[in-house]
C-alpha cells in the first residue's frame, strides 16, 4: 500500500443539525459509494462516526442498517447489502502494523467497501485512495463535517458528492 497522498481538493464543508441528519448524510455518500472505496472517519468520542455508518449501511442497502454498532472490540464488522460495508474501529489500535495483521489490504481490495472508526491512529496502512470525513462537534447536536478525497482519481467524484449533499453544505462566503 502506498502512504496516504495529499489532500486533492478543498474539502466539502457539511453541518449535521444532529443524529437523524448525520445518518442521512451517510445515506446519501452510501448511494454514490463504488467497489473498494475506503471512507476514513476522524473525530473525538460522541461526535457521531458510528451514527454516519448506520447511514452508510442504509445508502448501500445493508437491511437493518439501525442495528449497526461500532466494532470497538472485534475490530471489524461486516455488513452485506448491494455492496459488503467493511467497518473497522481502529480505537483501540496503536499501530497501522496491527491493522494491516487484520488483513486490511485484502479487504480494501474486495469489491466491498470500507470504513474506518478512529483512521488517524492507523493512516500508515490507508490506500492512496481515500475518502477522509472529519467530524467536529460544534455544541449540542449540531456536527461540522470535513469530507476530503486523496489520490489522483477521487477529486472528480467529489462533485457528484457536492451535489448529493447540497441541503448540508455550509456557505463558506
Amino acid at each position: 500500500m502506498a502512504p496516504p497522498k495529499k489532500q486533492v481538493n478543498a474539502p466539502l464543508h457539511l453541518r449535521s443539525e444532529g443524529p437523524e441528519e448525520t445518518v442521512k448524510i451517510g445515506e446519501e455518500i452510501g448511494k454514490l459509494c463504488n467497489p473498494n472505496d475506503v471512507i476514513c472517519l476522524q473525530g473525538t468520542l460522541g461526535a457521531g462516526k458510528t451514527h454516519f455508518v448506520k447511514g452508510l449501511a442504509k445508502g448501500l442497502g445493508v437491511e437493518n442498517a439501525n442495528e449497526v454498532t461500532s466494532p470497538t472490540y472485534v475490530l471489524l464488522k461486516k455488513y452485506r447489502g448491494n455492496i459488503i460495508l467493511y467497518h473497522f474501529d481502529a480505537y483501540r489500535l496503536d499501530h497501522a502494523d496491527e491493522m494491516a495483521e487484520i488483513g486490511c489490504e485484502e479487504v480494501f481490495s474486495s469489491g466491498g467497501v470500507s470504513v474506518i472508526e478512529w483512521a488517524d491512529h492507523v493512516g500508515d496502512c490507508l490506500p492512496e485512495e481515500h475518502f477522509l470525513l472529519t467530524i467536529r462537534i460544534k455544541g449540542g447536536s449540531c456536527r461540522d463535517m470535513l469530507l476530503g478525497a486523496f489520490g489522483p482519481e477521487l477529486p472528480r467524484r467529489m462533485a457528484q458528492l457536492e451535489q448529493a449533499l447540497e441541503k448540508w453544505k455550509v456557505d463558506e462566503t
